[in-house]
């Protein structure tokens, strides 16, 4: 976890789109990642994504991607990513979207984890 802060890891695009393929977070890959191929979720991929490949929103990549490499997030995969196949995301769209624009990524920590 210290490393990770202080940024000794592959960039998220190397290691975590790797892993991806490698079938290791297989929920995710099948559900958020086939929406971004299909151009579904821009808000999503234009604004986090590219704030993730820049290296900031560090927690979150701590945080949630960490706990879906390792299955220990049911909440966010079982709720989150069901909602995203139905395309139900009011919460995700205007809550924790809007709370990272403005900087409020420990929000997202605490609460949806």
């Amino acid at each position: 976890m210290e490393k990770l802060r202080v940024g000794e890891i592959p960039c998220w695009r190397n290691s975590m789109l790797e892993k991806l393929r490698a079938v290791e977070t297989p929920c995710w890959r099948n559900t958020v990642l086939e929406k971004f191929s299909a151009g579904e979720t821009p808000c999503w991929r234009n604004f986090v994504l590219e704030k993730l490949r820049a290296g900031e929103y560090l927690c979150w990549r701590i945080f949630v991607l960490e706990k879906l490499r390792a299955g220990e997030s049911p909440c966010l995969r079982n709720s989150m990513l069901e909602k995203l196949r139905a395309g139900e995301t009011p919460y995700w769209r205007n809550s924790v979207l809007e709370k990272l624009r403005a900087g409020e990524t420990s929000c997202w920590r605490n609460s949806v984890l």
